[in-house]
């Protein structure tokens, strides 16, 4: 038996949980946690259908309890059932391929592990996989601890520190083997397009992007003309001074990534070298070196534009994730709790998101489609949920009262001011192709295209997950089901993207 957390906490482990999906773009993850009889227990997950086989105990003898013991210090991943002759069985009655692992720890002692699967559009695991679900355990492990789950680990001793003095120029300058990815690489992907128009503005001869957490740094350099190892020592060394001064403890040389690029600039003159922080941390600086012909008055403007852009990136990244946190609590206020409902709406936005991941949509798209299909049915709590929600055959009166849930959900979300139409996305998701839904009774493209995808995924769900009101079908049943209605009750190009997810 697990330990017992309240809710709040739940929530927290699960909030921990969904980095997998937003950061390691994982479309399915669970959390297994020691037991009281000191097995593996399944205390959380998203995106796991009944195919998928998910375990709820992971005992001795187990193909994950052995491979997760092997790879204890550090995450793990393989992207071919056959990597792993252990694993392939596992791997292949659930029809998946790619897997990757966090041990969780406290103290030495083994007390769980993440299980994550299959990146969205069919992607393999990488290197710069592994940092970021060594991030993830870390927040884990701080949960835990912090919780009193597992007890407080018994600090080590430490050594004196002494302070450290900024590395010599042959120390930091730029390795000849780039190192993995980095847990912050949104950051250089926000900021990248920015500083590759600014190089090449008049007066710039190569400009350098630092992101380090003191652990690791990845640094972009764009660049007129190609860098003598001179100039590169001298660069890198400027830099590492600059984080030094903000309180960085400097990773070794070989946790330095340098990825240097031509700027398609004009300037050839390396004569200044000026440098920026454009966040201190912790956990995360950032800084930007600025390469000029001397007196050069160009490298203020692009330090403030380069400042703005960052601020920009941030406010837009903690915005996204706080509007599914925010979605999460609109579905289940106070202390009422649906579980079932919960349950459905997740699986919906999870689906949702891997097809409009599969249709290739900008970003703020992909955002409003994911938050509204968890919000698809937020009407439900407001119209007698507990009684409505599963009734197999309701009656005319609960029928009727069942319909007004999409009406009533965009009402609760109106006043967000949530951009694009949130409302709309809710409001027709249950309209039909053939135009025999309801509320409006809308017809093909007259239907929001977010509320024809949350529709599909809708129904797959219900179809699917064991915790449907009726007896779940296998995927191919499904897609089958929903094969025949495309062009009567779906967009009839919406059910080969499904298919395509699903099977992925």
């Amino acid at each position: 038996m697990l330990p017992s957390w309240d809710s709040e906490r739940q929530l927290h482990a699960k909030e921990i949980l969904y980095r997998c999906m937003e950061e390691l773009e994982a479309t399915k993850a669970a959390l297994f946690l020691e037991g009281s009889e000191g097995n593996f227990e399944l205390a959380t997950s998203y995106g796991f259908g009944r195919r998928d086989s998910l375990p709820t105990t992971i005992k001795d003898g187990h193909p994950l309890w052995d491979w997760v013991r092997r790879n204890r210090t550090s995450p793990a991943f393989i992207n071919e059932p056959n990597e792993v002759a252990e694993l392939k069985a596992l791997l292949e009655g659930a029809g998946t391929a790619r897997l990757l692992t966090i041990p969780l720890a406290v103290g030495s002692r083994l007390v769980g592990l993440v299980d994550a699967r299959d990146k969205s559009r069919k992607a393999p695991f990488g290197p710069e996989d592994l940092i970021v679900a060594k991030s993830i355990g870390q927040a884990f492990e701080s949960f835990l601890i912090e919780a009193g789950t597992y007890g407080k680990p018994v600090p080590s001793a430490q050594p004196a520190q002494t302070p450290q003095q900024a590395p010599s120029p042959s120390v930091v300058a730029a390795p000849r083997v780039e190192t993995p990815g980095y847990p912050h690489r949104w950051i250089i992907e926000e900021l990248a397009g920015l500083l590759r128009a600014l190089s090449r503005l008049p007066g710039i001869a190569a400009a350098a992007l630092s992101v380090t957490d003191s652990r690791t740094v990845r640094t972009l350099v764009l660049r007129t003309t190609p860098l003598d190892q001179q100039r590169r020592d001298a660069l890198a060394s400027h830099q590492a001074r600059t984080l030094l001064e903000s309180g960085v403890r400097l990773p070794p040389a070989s946790r330095w990534g340098w990825d240097e690029q031509d700027s398609n600039g004009g300037e050839t003159r390396c004569e200044e070298i000026r440098t920026a922080v454009l966040q201190a941390g912790p956990p995360v600086w950032v800084v930007l070196s600025l390469v000029t012909p001397t007196g050069s008055p160009v490298a203020e403007v692009v330090f403030t534009a380069a400042a703005r852009q960052f601020d920009l990136a941030r406010m837009v990244r903690d915005y996204r994730r706080a509007a599914r946190n925010l979605a999460r609590v609109l579905l289940e206020p106070g202390e009422t709790a649906f579980p079932h409902l919960r349950q459905h709406s997740q699986g919906t936005s999870e689906l949702t998101q891997r097809m409009v991941a599969a249709l290739h949509l900008p970003e703020d798209e992909e955002e409003l489609i994911t938050v509204a299909a968890y919000l698809h049915d937020v009407g439900m709590r407001e119209l007698e949920y507990a009684r409505v929600y599963r009734m197999e055959r309701p009656g005319e009166q609960e029928r009727r009262l069942y319909q007004r849930h999409p009406v009533v959900g965009a009402r609760i979300v109106e006043a967000a001011e949530f951009p694009g139409d949130l409302a709309g996305a809710i409001r027709y998701h249950h309209e039909r192709w053939d135009g025999a839904g309801y509320p409006q009774r809308l017809a093909g493209r007259n239907i929001p295209f977010p509320a024809r995808i949350i529709h599909v995924a809708e129904v797959y769900d219900v179809l699917t997950s064991p915790s449907s009101y009726r007896r779940p079908a296998s995927r191919d049943a499904a897609l089958d089901v929903m094969r025949a209605e495309a062009g009567k009750q779906f967009d009839p190009d919406l059910i080969p993207i499904l298919a395509e997810v699903v099977r992925a």
